[in-house]
């Protein structure tokens, strides 16, 4: 019980804290977009790819959260009768929402030309790094040897890499 509630402060610490980088982030965003662009849009490179970010990480969440069913909370839990999701998505990479969140989140002050945003919103990876870290304690806890082997044969956040 006593790790549960520390997972749980530990998580509730890292909602805290990326929710007021998010926030911080689109204002900076919408400041840069209407004070120093005037709101002038001109649609070029960089507003494609925070396009194509976006819309990718928006894609990767879905595919995340419809592999895991049941099993998906936005908070982080272990229920009794939980079981390790290592197929679809899990099955290249074990925090593919997590990735999904830094891709879609990078996007959107792309999408409006804000250099400024997009320095705030890579808040969010040092963050995110921490929380797949309690994360992953709580599924050691959980699973024993059985994550250990999965964490041994998959990435923990970019396919291939890392």
């Amino acid at each position: 019980m006593r790790a549960s509630l520390q997972t749980e402060r530990e998580d509730w610490a890292f909602i805290v804290s990326a929710t007021l980088v998010f926030t911080l982030a689109l204002l900076v965003t919408l400041l840069d977009f209407v004070m120093i662009q005037r709101m002038s849009y001109r649609f070029g490179v960089v507003n494609i790819v925070g396009s194509v970010l976006f819309s990718v990480g928006v894609v990767m969440r879905l595919v995340g959260k419809r592999t895991l069913g049941r099993h998906y909370s936005y908070g982080l839990r272990a229920l009794p009768n939980h079981k390790l999701i290592k197929h679809g998505i899990y099955r290249h990479v074990r925090h593919p929402i997590s990735l999904a969140a830094v891709i879609y989140s990078t996007g959107i002050p792309l999408v409006l030309s804000s250099f400024y945003g997009f320095f705030v919103m890579l808040g969010l990876i040092p963050l995110i790094l921490y929380r797949i870290k309690i994360e992953e304690n709580m599924l050691i806890s959980k699973f024993g040897d059985e994550y250990r082997e999965y964490m041994k044969r998959t990435k923990k956040l970019i396919p291939f890499i890392f």
